[in-house]
């Protein structure tokens, strides 16, 4: 099989993949393009089809608070739901996933989102000052399938790091 990223989504260049048989990797793409398509879209059912059900599973969100268990992740994407427009998908950055057995790490280095805000309060500083995020997920091979049984989306910048010349 071969997985094609949804429109918006396509990343800089060629997904890199270590391990794994090929059934694995098209699974584990697949997944994850499934994830930024539910995530993108605060769809809560289509979450539930790709995070894990497990209580103890941990997500960490841009806004620097953690989520335990889908029912919580879902609670603030209820809270953003009236508040958030995805105006456009920001593509991806090179896609990498890495899998040992049952266990697999998905990284993307340029995940953007493009969103409205449209809540009375002001524009929160996680939609003003950080258009970039990197994501991090973590998956599992459940009876069901792969599933995200944690993620971590941070900040991102362009440029050069500190120690080769750039921005403290």
């Amino acid at each position: 099989m071969t997985v094609e990223a949804p429109k918006g989504y396509e990343p800089s260049a060629p997904p890199v993949f270590d391990g794994g048989a090929q059934a694995d990797r098209d699974a584990l793409l697949k997944l994850y393009y499934d994830f930024r398509l539910a995530n993108d879209g605060l769809d809560n059912d289509k979450l539930r089809k790709v995070w894990s059900a497990a209580p103890q599973c941990v997500y960490f969100n841009t806004n620097g608070h953690a989520y335990h268990g889908i029912d919580d992740w879902l609670h603030i994407w209820d809270h953003y739901r009236t508040r958030l427009k995805l105006v456009k998908p920001g593509g991806s950055g090179t896609i990498r996933i890495t899998i040992r057995g049952d266990m697999a790490l998905i990284t993307d280095d340029d995940v953007g989102r493009y969103w409205d805000w449209m809540g009375a309060q002001q524009k929160p500083d996680f939609l003003v000052d950080k258009p970039y995020i990197r994501a991090t997920q973590v998956c599992l091979k459940e009876p069901e399938g792969w599933r995200v049984i944690h993620a971590h989306f941070s900040s991102g910048r362009r440029g050069q790091r500190p120690d080769q010349g750039g921005d403290e």
